[in-house]
């Protein structure tokens, strides 16, 4: 620990180094700010400031009327893999589910006849949802493909099913993904579905996913927050 910090941050130091330690572990209350103060010997006003910079960094979530818990640590997304979320939440050990938002067919329109390379009179299959992990919202997806790339599309219920399942079915292959990272910042109703703060930073992926046959099967555009997830990338 650095003595030089001010008070707030040496105090948010020692507990990260708790949770690091495992003496408070994932989905455990921390002590309250009273319980704080006492043990630090500080006023609550510099607990409360502590607090709130586990809070900015997502170690810690506060959860109105109960308190304050440890979060899980960051899901690391590969941003040069062509992966959905479900694979990710498996590997960090969540239960992946969804929350359908919407699904059903449209015409392409002049914005998704030129992503899909299509006439806007034909079909495309849209499917808006929440990917949540142990109940959670990870992230809010807005996913549209070819309407005639998944045979009775209609069956499927995508409050269950991930579409890289479909696809290992059906043996369709993902062969190569253009993606576009940007950081957003969101209001309602991403915020709510995502359960975060009005105007709150998140991190907008966009993708554009084609076959071996450079067909385009699937443009997807999904909002992840960043207290939740880290993008990293391999340079070669």
């Amino acid at each position: 620990m650095n003595r030089q910090q001010p008070l707030y941050k040496q105090i948010a130091e020692l507990i990260r180094e708790k949770i690091e330690k495992g003496e408070y572990r994932f989905g455990q209350f921390i002590p309250s700010e009273r319980e704080l103060s006492q043990k630090y010997g500080v006023n609550r006003m510099t607990i409360r400031k502590a607090l709130s910079l586990l809070i900015e960094t997502g170690l810690l979530l506060p959860k109105p009327g109960k308190g304050t818990y440890v979060n899980r640590p960051k899901i690391n997304s590969a941003f040069d893999t062509i992966q959905g979320t479900t694979p990710f939440l498996i590997d960090m050990g969540l239960t992946p589910s969804y929350r359908l938002i919407y699904s059903g067919k449209r015409a392409a329109g002049w914005k998704y006849s030129r992503i899909f390379h299509i006439r806007p009179e034909e079909e495309i299959f849209q499917i808006f949802r929440v990917c949540l992990g142990d109940g959670d919202p990870y992230t809010l997806e807005y996913i549209s493909i070819p309407y005639d790339l998944i045979p009775d599309i209609e069956q499927y219920d995508f409050k269950v099913y991930s579409l890289s399942a479909i696809y290992d079915q059906l043996g369709i292959i993902p062969y190569h993904d253009i993606q576009t990272l940007e950081i957003v910042q969101v209001s309602s109703p991403q915020s709510i579905l995502l359960e975060v703060s009005e105007e709150e930073s998140v991190f907008m992926l966009t993708e554009t996913i084609t076959d071996r046959h450079n067909r385009v099967i699937e443009y997807t555009k999904s909002y992840s927050s960043g207290k939740k997830f880290i993008f990293s990338a391999i340079m070669k």
